[in-house]
């Protein structure tokens, strides 16, 4: 009889120390909103990247990206800054201190032409000013001279292909009124672009002290340009003729961009290099930004104040360009050592995904097309699919077409892509069985709690038990105990 009340007595302290963890229990995995007191100071703790935004802070997929897919070892041997960027896949393969503001030199320029085609036609005639002589001795010119009547065409021209400052002047003057009305629009319109660290303070990137953009900016200002047909017509000509003016006779002007003219240095020239200019400041260093082409891919890359070596005391003989050579080396690491993939279909099944209380697995998929460049020996098995369950935990009932998780594909430590993902399937109530089905994503919340709620029923079940016998055992005592009593009375009476 003791050993059973014991028994008892210990299935009421094993309920009393299982409803004492799940209180505890409770407290720890609480939802957020509640109150609790920290574990850690929250400055602490790392920030999770909302969807749309981890490809920005830890990747590549955007001209955003923070973290290029061929890494951020420096690759170029005296840039200050580079970019490699693929248009076609919106995929940031290579940068170099991307967001460093730097001098852009005569990559001005691009930005002048482009504002003053915003508000000129190509025939329009301009008659020059006196301002264009306002240059310091030994710039690059084109040998414009005051009264000189010549048309917008001719000023974009010579200033894109020649990297004329005299045109750059009277372009400037010719479509906004004043140097300084021009320089604002042109400010206003790279802000507008989202160019954060670009600012100009005139219209030919001469005296750049306070001119400043930066790799990331550039390809922005360029992607912007290329979308007029006129600049894009511009950026691509190798070779224009300059009528004779009432002031010059006719000029023949080649680009300077040498990488997409072989007449002038061969070995620098690039059949894949499609438009692009170059720039050469003989205190910041030489930049070219250009556009090249090849095996599907469309890459524009920038290089920012590379060295330039010259012959001693002949500064005239270039020996090493920096921008030229080092831009070839960006273009031959985008073509030769990356390829562009599709790494998401519309219509593909993901993965398989635990419904609590559901009759069965949700089924997700992808809804959209989604290309990439990716390494040219990388395989899909060398991609890493990552999950993120949507409110944490997916219940039944389920609706095809729910959207039950959002994903990332990353390759080493950059993130490639960004996709939502859909049930591709019902998921019903299971019905019948009374029991609670937990899914992998609630057991990884609170693992231990499918365990404790066993150990609590087991308990309620024993304590149940020992209750009843305890109660019977009870009624067969008082039993015995009136027979006593019963017994007792009837002795009394027969003495």
């Amino acid at each position: 009889m003791k050993k059973f009340r014991f028994l008892a007595l210990a299935l009421c302290l094993c309920l009393l120390a299982q409803s004492l963890t799940l209180a505890a229990s409770a407290e720890e995995n609480q939802p957020t909103g509640e109150t609790s007191a920290p574990t850690e100071n929250p400055a602490t703790q790392a920030v999770e990247p909302d969807f749309g935004q981890v490809c920005v802070q830890k990747g590549c997929h955007t001209i955003e990206g923070m973290v290029p897919l061929a890494g951020l070892d420096r690759k170029v041997d005296t840039a200050q800054a580079a970019f490699l960027y693929e248009v076609g896949t919106d995929t940031v393969v290579y940068s170099l201190n991307p967001d460093m503001k730097t001098a852009p030199g005569s990559l001005v320029k691009l930005v002048n032409v482009y504002i003053a085609l915003q508000s000129c036609s190509l025939e329009d005639q301009v008659v020059t000013t006196s301002e264009i002589y306002r240059l310091p001795s030994g710039v690059l010119h084109s040998g414009l001279k005051p009264e000189e009547e010549l048309t917008v065409e001719d000023l974009v021209y010579c200033t894109i292909l020649s990297s004329a400052n005299d045109a750059a002047i009277a372009l400037a003057i010719a479509a906004s009124g004043t140097q300084q009305a021009h320089v604002t629009k042109m400010n206003q319109w790279v802000e507008s672009l989202g160019c954060t660290g670009t600012n100009f303070t005139n219209v030919h990137g001469l005296d750049t002290s306070e001119c400043t953009t930066t790799a990331r900016d550039l390809v922005k200002i360029y992607l912007a340009a290329m979308e007029d047909e006129t600049m894009k017509t511009v950026l691509e000509t190798r070779s224009y003729t300059k009528p004779a003016t009432n002031k010059n006779e006719e000029v023949s002007l080649r680009t300077q961009n040498y990488m997409m003219d072989q007449g002038i240095i061969q070995d620098r020239y690039d059949d894949r290099v499609t438009s692009g200019m170059q720039s050469y400041n003989p205190v910041y260093g030489a930049s070219v930004v250009i556009m090249a082409e090849s095996n599907n891919m469309q890459y524009v890359g920038v290089i920012l104040n590379a060295v330039r070596v010259t012959v001693p005391g002949k500064d005239w003989v270039v020996t090493t360009y920096g921008n030229l050579e080092e831009m070839a080396s960006l273009l031959k690491m985008g073509f030769g050592s990356f390829k562009r993939n599709r790494i998401l279909y519309q219509g593909q099944a993901l993965s398989q995904f635990t419904v609590a209380g559901g009759e069965c697995d949700a089924i997700g998929e992808c809804t959209v097309d989604v290309d990439s460049i990716v390494p040219a020996a990388a395989q899909m098995d060398n991609l890493v699919m990552n999950f993120k369950i949507v409110d944490g935990n997916l219940t039944a009932p389920i609706r095809k077409g729910d959207k039950i998780a959002t994903m990332q594909i990353e390759y080493h430590s950059s993130v490639m892509a960004e996709a939502e993902v859909y049930a591709m399937n019902n998921v019903q109530r299971a019905e019948g069985n009374g029991v609670t089905i937990y899914s992998a994503t609630t057991r990884g919340q609170g693992g231990s709690s499918g365990f404790l709620s066993t150990v609590g029923t087991i308990c309620v079940i024993g304590l149940g038990i020992a209750a009843a016998y305890l109660a019977f055992n009870a009624y067969l005592r008082n039993r015995a105990r009136a027979r006593r009593r019963k017994r007792r009375s009837e002795r009394r009476r027969n003495y």
